[in-house]
């Protein structure tokens, strides 16, 4: 019969629940309502639909409900994993990182479990047995290790100074990265000096007659601008100092043409104004000061 749909249940009691629930649903004016009638049992259905009472159980609990996950788990769902190695170790590590609801989700299974707590120095006799047994370290991802993998056997006190040295190796990197990375904001702030005006040229400005930087404060007033300067122009400026900075630039009113820049601190905002005080911006000098305001 086309347009028609019989549906078993469990028992009475579910099937009453379905049956209120499915009159309820209204599809809309162009969708023809549904109608729902019970039907009589069919005398030649030979499966049961009866249910061991441990499967009831678990139909009674939803996966995860504050997620929209109203279905319960299916019993015979059975979840099969390989051994831990190096490679999947690291990856997890990773997630932990970079999803903190992973890691407190983490330490609450492990605090079920009675598990002795994480923090502290490694403990190296807690290391699972699998990966004794490999060659490679766990601590060491792919990417990061440039050692050879060793088809000969080694022992353990081999492998503890392998891991030393590329630890060793790691650090010294990151600390030749923060260098690199400090060096070019170094540069960066000259090339910001090397534009600025000396004090004799500066005053021949009528903004920077009887010029007075102010009490220190991590807000700076900047003012003589150009009519053609930007937020652009200044957030491009300032952010060779600090990437957390606040650039406001007035359009409008007695501070048209003005701007604002705060800073994390006042020592960021007075190494900023010792910089850029006189900097030539579109063939006109800046004028720097610290702003009384907050």
């Amino acid at each position: 019969m086309p347009g028609f749909v019989f549906i078993d249940f469990i028992d009475r009691n579910a099937a009453e629940d379905a049956y209120k629930k499915l009159n309820k649903i209204n599809f809309g004016l162009y969708y023809k309502p549904i109608k729902v009638e019970y039907a009589k049992p069919d005398p030649n259905r030979q499966a049961s639909l009866e249910l061991p009472q441990t499967s009831l159980e678990q139909m009674a609990e939803p996966i995860a409900p504050l997620h929209g996950i109203n279905y319960p788990a299916n019993p015979n769902l059975r979840y099969q994993y390989p051994d831990p190695t190096p490679d999947i170790l690291s990856n997890i590590s990773h997630a932990l990182a970079s999803v903190p609801r992973l890691y407190t989700q983490v330490l609450h299974l492990m605090n079920k479990m009675n598990m002795p707590p994480p923090f502290g120095p490694m403990d190296k006799k807690s290391q699972s047995t699998i990966l004794k047994k490999r060659k490679e370290d766990a601590l060491l991802s792919s990417d990061e290790s440039e050692l050879e993998e060793q088809e000969d056997a080694t022992t353990s006190k081999e492998q503890e100074e392998r891991v030393k040295q590329a630890r060793q190796a790691r650090i010294a990197a990151e600390k030749q990265r923060l260098a690199l990375k400090k060096t070019k904001t170094i540069d960066k702030v000259q090339q910001i000096q090397s534009k600025c005006l000396a004090s004799h040229e500066l005053a021949q400005w009528p903004a920077f007659k009887a010029y007075d930087a102010g009490e220190p404060s991590a807000r700076l007033y900047i003012k003589n601008l150009h009519k053609k300067c930007s937020e652009q122009d200044l957030q491009q400026i300032y952010s060779a100092f600090s990437k957390d900075i606040q650039v406001n630039l007035m359009r409008k009113g007695k501070l048209r043409d003005q701007a604002f820049v705060t800073f994390p601190d006042e020592k960021v905002a007075k190494l900023a104004l010792e910089s850029t005080n006189g900097y030539v911006l579109h063939d006109r000098p800046m004028a720097v000061l610290f702003s009384k305001s907050k």
